[in-house]
C-alpha cells in the first residue's frame, strides 16, 4: 500500500525536534506580541473571541512510523472508552563482543528479559505472550528494503508473517506496578521467557564465521517477534525499557575449568540503538461511543473529540473565520490563542494518564497528497516552542496554542491559506495516553481569542 510519504517522514522528522523543543523550552512571559505603536498611531485596540464557526471531529490517525522507539509498548488493553488496542513488536539481539564460550559441557537455558516501569490499564488482567524466531530479515532504518517505494515498518506491518509459525516460548504474567518508598517513582519490573533448547544450542553452536560482526549476526539469528495474545475486558499496554541493559537474551551454560569443576557461566545478546525495533499497533472501535464518527463525516461537529497515541485518533479542526481577516491590511495581531477543554470525567485522568502536550499542525491543502494536503507547524512554534504551546494546564484542564505569528501571516501573506488544523499527541509510538476535549458543539466548545490593534 502507497504512503503518504513526503508528508509522514517530514512530520516524523518535525514531531521530534517539536518534542525537544517543548522539553527543552521554558515559558516567556514576555513573549506574547503586545508591544504597541506610540499612542498616536493606534485607532482602536480589540478583541474578538469566535467559538460558534469552530468545528471538530474525530479521524482516525494517519498511519504512524513504528520502528525505533525509545520505548517499545506491549499487550492487550481493552479501555472502557477508547476500545482495544492491542500492540506487538519485533527486535534484534546484538552481541556485545565476540562471544567467549568456554569448553560447553552442557547448554542449560536460554532466557528472555524485558524491563518496565510503566503500565497503562489493569493489574488484575492476567495477560499472555508468545515468542517465535524470526525467519525473515528486519532492518534499523528507512531504507527502502521491499523495492516498491514503500517504507515497511508502519503501525500496520505484518510482524507474525516474518517469523517462524511455532512458538518458542510462552509466558502467563500479571503486570505489575509497585512505587519505591518515597511513592516518588515507579519500581523495574521485570518479565522472564525461557525459550526452547532447540534455539540455545543453535546460538551455542554458532560457527565463529556466523560471529565476526553483527551484520553476520543478525542474518544468522534475525531476532524475536513477541506476540500479545487476546483478552476479552481489561488488560494493559507495558512501555518495555528494551535499550536497558537489563532487557536481554541470555544464553546459560555450564562448563569444565581445567580442576574438572563444573562451573555455570553465561552469553548475553543485547538490544540497542542499532537493533531494529518495530511495534504493531491495531485498535478496535467497534463499540465505543465516537465509532459512528470515524465510519463517514458527520454532518454536524461532536461534543466531545478523542485523541490517543499508537497512531489512534486525532481532530480535524476548521476555522473559517480566519479568512475575515485576510484584508485586514492595518490590523495587527497582538495575541491570538486556541484554547482546548479538557472534559476530565470522561478522561478519567486519574486512571489514566493524558497526553502532558498535545500538537496542533496546520494544513496547506495546495500541497501533499489526497485530501489530507501537507502538515507544517504553526509560524509561531518556530519564533518560540513554549511560546506555541500545547503543554497541559493542570489548573484550567486546558490545552493552549499561540497562533499569533500565523493569523498575522494569513493577514500578510497571500500564500499562507486557511485550510484547518490537526490536533494530534506526541510521543505516539512509545507512550500510551489519550483524552478526551469538549467539542465545538459542546456548551464550553472551543475557543479563538484573538486581541489586535487597529492602526490609522
Amino acid at each position: 500500500m502507497k504512503r503518504k510519504l513526503a508528508t509522514q517522514s517530514k512530520l516524523a522528522i518535525v514531531f521530534t525536534l517539536l518534542a525537544i523543543g517543548l522539553w527543552n523550552c521554558q515559558e516567556d512571559p514576555n513573549g506574547t506580541g503586545m508591544e504597541l505603536l506610540p499612542g498616536s498611531d493606534i485607532k482602536t485596540v480589540g478583541q474578538d473571541v469566535e467559538k460558534e464557526s469552530i468545528s471538530a471531529y474525530t479521524e482516525k490517525d494517519m498511519l504512524l512510523r513504528t520502528d525505533e522507539p525509545n520505548y517499545n509498548l506491549f499487550g492487550t488493553f481493552n479501555d472502557p472508552l477508547f476500545g482495544k488496542t492491542t500492540s506487538h513488536f519485533a527486535t534484534h539481539f546484538r552481541l556485545g563482543g565476540y562471544p567467549d564460550f568456554k569448553d560447553i559441557t552442557q547448554v542449560d537455558s536460554l532466557v528472555l528479559y524485558f524491563l518496565y516501569k510503566e503500565l497503562y490499564g489493569d493489574t488484575l488482567t492476567m495477560q499472555t505472550l508468545k515468542v517465535y524466531e524470526l525467519e525473515e530479515s528486519i532492518f534499523l532504518d528507512t531504507t527502502d528494503v521491499t523495492g516498491t517505494g514503500d517504507y515497511p515498518y508502519y503501525q500496520d506491518v505484518d510482524l507474525k508473517a516474518l517469523a517462524n509459525p511455532n512458538p518458542i516460548g510462552e509466558l502467563d504474567f500479571y503486570p505489575t506496578f509497585r512505587m519505591d518508598s518515597t511513592e516518588t517513582d515507579t519500581l523495574i519490573q521485570e518479565l522472564a521467557i525461557r525459550l526452547d533448547d532447540a534455539l540455545a544450542q543453535k546460538l551455542a553452536n554458532a560457527d565463529s564465521l556466523d560471529m565476526i560482526n553483527n551484520d553476520v549476526f543478525t542474518e544468522f539469528f534475525k531476532g524475536l517477534y513477541i506476540e500479545s495474545q487476546d483478552v476479552d475486558n481489561g488488560g494493559a499496554l507495558l512501555s518495555l525499557n528494551t535499550l536497558s541493559a537489563g532487557s536481554n537474551l541470555r544464553l546459560y551454560y555450564t562448563y569444565m575449568t581445567d580442576k574438572d569443576t563444573a562451573n555455570r557461566d553465561s552469553v548475553i545478546y543485547r538490544v540497542n540503538k542499532n537493533s531494529a525495533r518495530i511495534n504493531s499497533f491495531t485498535h478496535d472501535y467497534t463499540n465505543t461511543p465516537f465509532a459512528d464518527q470515524l465510519n463517514e463525516h458527520p454532518s454536524e461537529p461532536d461534543s466531545l473529540i478523542y485523541l490517543q497515541t499508537t497512531g489512534g485518533l486525532r481532530t480535524k479542526i476548521d476555522i473559517p473565520t480566519l479568512d475575515n481577516w485576510e484584508d485586514s491590511a492595518n490590523i495587527i495581531i497582538n495575541k491570538a490563542e486556541l484554547i482546548f477543554q479538557v472534559d476530565t470525567v470522561a478522561s478519567d485522568f486519574r486512571n489514566y494518564k493524558i497526553p502532558s502536550s498535545v500538537v496542533l499542525s496546520a494544513i496547506d491543502g495546495s500541497k501533499g497528497e489526497g485530501d489530507e494536503g501537507y502538515l507544517y507547524l504553526p509560524h509561531d512554534f518556530t519564533v518560540s516552542p513554549a511560546l506555541y504551546g500545547g503543554f497541559y494546564n493542570s489548573e484550567e484542564a486546558t490545552y493552549n496554542f499561540n497562533i499569533t505569528h500565523h493569523l498575522q501571516k494569513i493577514i500578510d501573506e497571500d500564500e499562507i491559506t486557511n485550510d484547518g488544523f490537526y490536533l494530534s499527541t506526541l510521543y505516539q509510538n512509545e507512550r500510551a495516553r489519550r483524552v478526551v476535549l469538549k467539542g465545538s458543539s459542546s456548551h464550553v466548545g472551543i475557543r479563538l481569542e484573538v486581541t489586535y490593534t487597529k492602526l490609522k
